[in-house]
């Protein structure tokens, strides 16, 4: 995979110190290219590590600053590549804030997608979106045809922003582009809070010696896709010319059974640590249950065949590289 058009272009990313964004953020750094962040908080600055001084950061908070749209417009100016990556992503928190979520998502994706048809008509912009947009698969693996029947409204305001994107291509020509991720896990994650992200909570869990809980049966399958290559995905939707307008399904392609990913990451931590954690059973959580989308598998074809991705590093190495990285740093004192 080649990435040399990030070299010497203007790369603006929303929520570029979090999780996804702040490794975006250091390979379009590594790549040679122009980056601007937007981050309602400095608090996460740490994840850009060396590339911190090789970047411009904004603080603005998307959100509920006044006069957003002349903040932003005078960010977006000029951008080649715009990566919105600031979000609410908790599903939970959807239901229980159902304003806030849809103002975080729908309502900053939509004054997003305005101003870009104002000051940076040329831009490519790339969004995130989430599998679970989709609900329950009945046919795994699933690909774009799948009907949406979201749970949540975390799912169903993220649908929304992906039809918005749809609308400002067809109507305005903006090169728009949604990935709905699965499970992506890796470095640079917020590891104490199952919300963030399932597998890294395990890992960080497993990392302190600490129980690991598995909601029985425990059997139901996911795609883990390691954040590495979900950065790839990001690049190649952002410069290819075949994405524009286009929402795809990105995953590993792999299914993995909860448990069993439970299992693996136990092993390897104590592979690389000696620590062993215990791996303890219980009843799935009745209003849980209720948003759970059960199996998924994602069938990345059409991802692959528009822009020649592919899954580069596997799960193991994946799990190996994300447990290094957190061992250095509690030996360092993070966390």
């Amino acid at each position: 995979m080649e990435f040399a058009e990030i070299s010497g272009r203007k790369v603006l990313i929303t929520g570029g110190l979090g999780f996804i964004g702040s490794n975006l953020a250091i390979r379009c750094v590594e790549l040679g290219g122009h980056v601007t962040i937007i981050t309602r908080s400095l608090a996460k600055k740490e994840n850009l590590g060396s590339a911190l001084n090789r970047v411009t950061i904004h603080e603005l908070n998307l959100r509920t600053a006044d006069n957003v749209r002349e903040g932003l417009q005078s960010l977006l100016a000029g951008q080649d590549y715009i990566f919105h990556m600031a979000a609410q992503t908790s599903h939970v928190d959807s239901m229980l804030l159902p304003a806030a979520d849809l103002e975080a998502n729908c309502g900053v994706t939509l004054e997003l997608l305005e101003s870009c048809r104002q000051v940076c008509p040329g831009a490519s912009i790339v969004v995130p979106g989430t599998v679970t947009q989709l609900g329950r698969a009945t046919n795994l693996p699933v690909s774009e045809d799948h009907l949406d029947w979201p749970l949540t409204l975390y799912d169903a305001h993220k649908l929304t922003c992906e039809k918005y994107l749809y609308v400002y291509y067809m109507n305005y020509g903006l090169k728009t582009t949604m990935l709905r991720l699965a499970n992506v896990f890796g470095e640079r994650q917020q590891v104490n809070n199952p919300k963030r992200g399932i597998l890294n909570y395990m890992m960080w869990q497993a990392i302190n010696g600490k129980d690991l809980t598995v909601y029985e049966p425990g059997n139901f399958i996911r795609d883990y896709s390691y954040v590495q290559n979900c950065v790839d995905a990001l690049l190649l939707a952002g410069i290819s010319s075949n994405t524009n307008g286009k929402a795809y399904i990105f995953g590993s392609g792999i299914g993995l059974e909860f448990q069993e990913m439970v299992r693996e990451v136990v092993e390897a931590v104590y592979s690389l640590t000696g620590i062993k954690s215990d791996i303890v059973r219980i009843p799935f959580p009745v209003d849980e249950k209720k948003m759970d989308v059960g199996d998924f598998i994602a069938n990345n074809r059409k991802l692959c065949d528009d822009t020649g991705w592919y899954p580069r590093i596997g799960f193991a190495d994946g799990l190996s590289n994300t447990i290094s990285y957190y061992i250095d740093r509690l030996e360092g004192g993070f966390g």
